[in-house]
């Protein structure tokens, strides 16, 4: 195998764990395993179509046009139209980065009983010490390969032994518990966030780049695209079902009970390598928003970027990611539930995601920057539904988050 294929293959891989399968995709799905059970199985049906489509066509995009996301977002929209998806990203990333490093001191937490708020600055330590040193292939696929100690769900799935049947019927016909329908619609929310974090499509199309695509690998993106959204599919649809069997009915479980669950059927060693799972897969995420958000700003502003630049031969990129982390230390030193914000994250996560794809969309419609790779009417048909699917979630997120108990 060509060593681009398994590097391409490994941007796949990250991108899902950045999406399906970061810290945000653990703790929704095991909230909605353990409160809901099987009845929220169905978000997987968009949200494994949206994280297809819209990762295959940012990718398609940066192949076809030889440039950068927000480079042709801000001359497609003009400079200031160009900045609602610009600060829309920023916000989200700000809040799901401090959500990640949570992730990795909550696994360091399970790991030593010391408290996760003392292990908060040095994963944050960490994280910027890789963006700064390492390659863009060596962040890539180490990571890629770490997230793959996540298939320890998928060996607790089978062995917790769910009623299938039963599962087959919730995803075709799913019933709504009886709990609070807004607790029930932010869950969705959260999910939808979790599943298609808007960072994930930036980051995804700049790392193209990076890898330096040509036109012959536009099929490579479609195989990349697919099988990294389907092993985080995989992992999530796992995340829920050991949840719904384990520890439903818990309205509050922790990282400690999921954990719990996993050594229940795989004893020491599925322990350890849940916790090697969870750190690894908010680890990569971590990385994942800090570039996306440091593209983003560059690209827009249009200065260098990429990790193929030395840090000083790139500042403002450089800047931006170095900033970020100081920031999430600050907004984790004053308590706050790592839980509670993780899910707030991605209900933020899914109120931008419109401003994330529908510039996107655009410019796939485009045939000044396409030329012969501009979207198909097929794709068009289920990227406009999904489009109005996504814009009702955005409606929906602020009633939903300011109502009393429903996250």
């Amino acid at each position: 195998m060509r060593l681009k294929t398994v590097g391409s293959i490994a941007l796949g891989l990250l991108t899902a764990v950045g999406g399906f399968v970061d810290i945000g995709g653990i703790v929704t799905a095991m909230q909605a395993g353990s409160q809901f059970r099987y009845s929220l199985l169905w978000t997987l049906i968009p949200g494994i179509a949206g994280a297809i489509l819209f990762t295959e066509m940012s990718g398609r995009v940066a192949v076809a046009s030889g440039r950068p996301v927000f480079d042709f977002i801000r001359e497609r929209l003009g400079y200031k139209l160009a900045l609602i998806p610009l600060f829309s990203a920023i916000i989200a990333n700000s809040l799901t980065l401090v959500a990640e490093l949570a992730g990795m001191a909550l696994a360091l937490q399970l790991a030593s009983r010391v408290s996760y708020l003392i292990w908060f600055p040095f994963a944050a330590f960490f994280l910027w010490l890789i963006l700064w040193k390492a390659s863009f292939s060596l962040l890539d696929v180490g990571t890629a390969l770490l997230g793959l100690a996540t298939l320890v769900f998928v060996a607790s799935m089978v062995l917790v032994q769910p009623p299938w049947g039963e599962i087959a019927k919730e995803l075709v016909f799913p019933s709504i518990p009886h709990v609070s329908i807004a607790s029930y619609l932010f869950m969705v929310v959260s999910l939808l966030g979790a599943y298609m974090t808007p960072y994930q499509f930036y980051f995804y199309s700049s790392g193209a780049m990076e890898e330096e695509w040509k036109g012959e690998d536009l099929i490579l993106n479609r195989v990349s695209s697919t099988i990294g959204t389907a092993f985080g599919a995989v992992v999530d649809l796992a995340i829920v079902l050991v949840a719904a069997v384990a520890l439903f009915p818990n309205n509050n479980p922790g990282l400690g009970d999921l954990g719990s669950a996993v050594t229940g059927v795989l004893d020491g060693v599925g322990w350890v390598l849940f916790l090697i799972g969870v750190f690894a897969v908010s680890l990569g995420a971590g990385l994942e928003c800090s570039l996306s958000t440091a593209y983003g700003v560059a690209q827009y502003l249009g200065f260098d970027w990429g990790k193929h630049f030395r840090p000083r031969d790139a500042p403002v990129f450089s800047l931006v990611y170095t900033v970020m982390i100081p920031l999430a230390i600050v907004v984790a030193v004053t308590g706050v539930n790592p839980i509670g914000l993780t899910l707030w994250a991605m209900a933020i996560a899914a109120f931008s995601l419109p401003f994330t794809f529908v510039p996107l969309l655009v410019v796939a419609n485009d045939p000044l920057y396409m030329g012969e790779q501009v979207n198909s009417w097929p794709v068009n048909a289920l990227a406009i539904f999904l489009a109005i699917l996504l814009s009702m979630v955005t409606i929906s997120v602020i009633p939903l988050l300011i109502l009393p108990g429903v996250s």
